[in-house]
């Protein structure tokens, strides 16, 4: 999870975690959303063509922010002291929202989206999703994230669509790593030629 797809990847990751929870609590042919990705572009285009991200029964997942975790970037800053390969470790704050025509739906759809990742706040190995370079150590931790309504709000008022029901998560630690930085060479100094006697 160190290069610079460890975002998309985490983004990936986390839907595919939701799509087998829905299929496992809803097998077919039970109605049943599809979790998506979303940006702020979805949210104006929901059910609104064919080819729309967001398709009635839909559970979004929106990256709202991304902030560096500062609990384990002095250990990583030591880390690059040592080896030359600076690291940055980031969060990434999420919005997860239900979409149907029916608040009922939308509110179950919610419901299993919440005990989908309730059941599973740390990911790992498989439950990875596969077009990652993920190391066998890699984990990844999604948990509830603290948002005052306020913040909820403002989050919203940004956006030209309505407010709609959402469930903060944060997904941490994604680590990406820089380029290794060049060593510096030795410089040896050589005289030559001195004449004289030191005092």
């Amino acid at each position: 999870m160190a290069g610079y797809q460890a975002l998309a990847e985490v983004g990936r990751s986390i839907v595919a975690l939701l799509n087998r929870g829905f299929d496992e609590a809803l097998p077919a042919p039970q109605r049943r959303p599809n979790a998506v990705l979303a940006g702020t572009a979805d949210f104006d285009a929901v059910n609104s063509a064919s080819d729309a991200v967001i398709q009635y029964p839909a559970v979004s997942v929106y990256c709202y922010r991304i902030c560096v975790d500062r609990e384990t970037r002095p250990g990583y800053s030591a880390m690059a002291a040592e080896d030359g390969i600076p690291r940055i470790p980031l969060r990434m704050h999420l919005l997860i929202a239900a979409w149907d025509q029916f608040v009922e739906s939308e509110l179950e759809w919610l419901g299993l989206a919440i005990r989908t990742l309730e059941s599973h706040p740390v990911l790992t190995g498989p439950l990875l999703h596969g077009t990652g370079v993920w190391g066998a150590a890699d984990s990844l931790q999604v948990v509830p994230d603290e948002l005052a309504l306020d913040s909820m709000s403002e989050a919203f008022q940004a956006l030209t669509t309505d407010y709609r029901l959402s469930l903060p998560y944060v997904a941490r630690v994604i680590r990406i790593d820089g380029l290794r930085r060049p060593t510096d060479e030795a410089v040896a100094t050589v005289a030559s030629g001195l004449q004289g006697v030191l005092p």
